[in-house]
């Protein structure tokens, strides 16, 4: 037994000891750092992307810039931070299709699971349903029992086959019982356009970007998709709540990286974007739109994306729904 040490070799000693306890995470940034979008700009990921890349150059002094490598329900992007250097200098956007990705593309080239670590969830943000004013509906109590009685004869629009719209239409019409045409587009735009056009007759969408045409009388809200009402519209029942008992679809945005990454330097990222996501600023810019800041850990936002992967999985499986590409 070592009774006594030197100076020099205490020090040595205690040093070891602190890297077997706990790594000190590898110094971030040390170039320009890139946070991958797998959608067209403009969309709400995008959006949000962008406002994170700002404040993440303010904060690091290092250039934080948004790429968009959109395509296959955003798996071409995550599939270029997978195959990146698990150093945090390449961010992935994680949005709900990530979570069923898989059902979807089972040839993948990755596993969305084992080769993507959860960084943060950061924020929640409810859709709302909206319908054609021609269509003589007030409420999604209505709505049921009007495509009940009218069956096959509605279209419903999404953004596109594999989407979680699509998805979350199959859900609710399997809870439901009603039967209805999904006509899927290629994103939410188009999608929007064919509901105003009259081409379908009910869609999902967000808030603040359908706000105008609500006041102007080109489509009618007639509820909200979350679990609870939004703080943005109290107001708009939710549709759990107007006769889908358990139905809950909301819209979220976190990060993610390479699963090699360092664990410090997972801590490091998610102080880092928690951080910016719960600064005034960004609050700001998102309220509008009934946004919900998390700001979740590495854990819990892992715990999310295994919970939401079964339930999808249960809901495929159940509905029959045609999500491989």
């Amino acid at each position: 037994m070592v009774k006594h040490l030197s100076h020099a070799a205490a020090a040595a000693f205690l040093a070891a000891s602190g890297n077997v306890a706990g790594q000190s995470a590898p110094a971030w940034p040390i170039k320009p750092v890139t946070i991958v979008v797998g959608v067209q700009p403009g969309a709400a990921t995008d959006i949000e992307a962008r406002l994170y890349a700002q404040k993440l150059t303010e904060s690091t002094g290092r250039t934080v810039i948004v790429d968009y490598k959109p395509g296959a329900g955003s798996t071409i992007g995550t599939h270029y931070v997978v195959k990146s250097a698990p150093d945090g200098h390449n961010i992935i956007i994680l949005a709900p299709t990530f979570t069923f990705s898989n059902l979807s593309y089972p040839n993948l080239p990755y596993d969305p699971i084992k080769d993507i670590a959860p960084v943060s969830l950061l924020s929640r943000r409810p859709s709302i349903v909206i319908v054609h004013p021609s269509l003589p509906v007030r409420s999604i109590a209505e709505y049921i029992a009007y495509a009940k009685a009218n069956p096959g004869k509605l279209n419903v629009g999404t953004a596109g086959a594999g989407s979680f719209a699509e998805l979350g239409w199959q859900w609710f019409n399997s809870i439901t019982g009603i039967k209805v045409t999904i006509i899927n587009y290629k994103g939410g735009s188009p999608a929007s356009a064919a509901l105003m056009s009259g081409e379908v007759q009910i869609a999902f969408s967000g808030i603040s970007q359908m706000t105008p045409f609500i006041k102007s009388g080109k489509v009618r809200l007639i509820g909200v998709t979350t679990a609870e009402r939004s703080k943005a519209i109290p107001d708009v029942p939710t549709m759990a709540e107007q006769g889908a008992p358990g139905f809950a679809y909301e819209q979220w945005i976190g990060v993610g990286v390479a699963s090699a990454t360092p664990p410090a330097l997972i801590s490091r990222l998610n102080s880092e974007f928690v951080r910016a996501a719960k600064s005034p600023d960004i609050l700001a810019k998102l309220e509008d739109d009934g946004t919900i800041i998390v700001g979740s850990t590495p854990e819990a936002f892992r715990q999310r994306i295994a919970s939401e992967s079964a339930r999808w999985r249960k809901v495929a499986q159940d509905t029959g729904a045609k999500l491989a590409q």
